[in-house]
């Protein structure tokens, strides 16, 4: 009888990149597979290392913040997808759908180039495309979207994490 611990084989990847701030969704393939067919496994083991996995709605999975503040970082997140989802609101098209299906260039996105939207990124101090992109970037390490070649992006299903705040406000879900 073989005493030897077997672990789940993407173990070590899913750790380095929840441990990052990344939202694992059905497109990581085999760290998502991993994770679904492993989930108790994973919730015990991360529990134990002082993490709470996210409760896989969506089937996302991401750690929950250890306390309650949202850091400046989710907030520039959180300010750069409301952009999106007003700004394809006002063009007449379904911003869930439109989030999720389109893709976008870098240099036709409204943040700093419609005057409202340029005010709020100011406040954010991103005031210029290279600051944005950096922004972009980061939502990209965080898996909330896909950045090809510097110039398109794709979001990914990790974005519905705001999505569903935006259209609790809409539909004047918080009170």
């Amino acid at each position: 009888m073989d005493n030897e611990l077997i672990f789940p084989p993407q173990m070590n990847k899913i750790f380095e990149m929840l441990s990052r701030g990344y939202h694992i969704c059905i497109d990581d393939g085999e760290m998502y597979s991993d994770l679904m067919e492993n989930e108790d496994f994973y919730r015990k083991m991360f529990e134990l290392l002082g993490f709470k996995l996210s409760e896989n709605t969506g089937a996302i999975f991401y750690f929950l913040p250890t306390d309650e503040k949202i850091n400046g970082q989710s907030k520039n997140f959180m300010a750069f997808i409301a952009i999106m989802y007003d700004w394809l609101a006002d063009q007449g098209k379904d911003p869930i759908s439109a989030l999720t299906e389109e893709h976008f260039y870098i240099d036709q996105l409204p943040h700093l180039t419609i005057d409202q939207y340029k005010k709020t990124m100011g406040q954010l101090d991103i005031n210029d495309t290279p600051t944005l992109l950096k922004q972009v970037q980061g939502l990209e390490r965080h898996g909330f979207l896909q950045l090809i070649d510097n110039s398109m992006i794709k979001f990914r299903k990790p974005v519905s994490r705001f999505v569903t705040i935006f259209t609790s406000v809409s539909d004047g879900g918080c009170d």
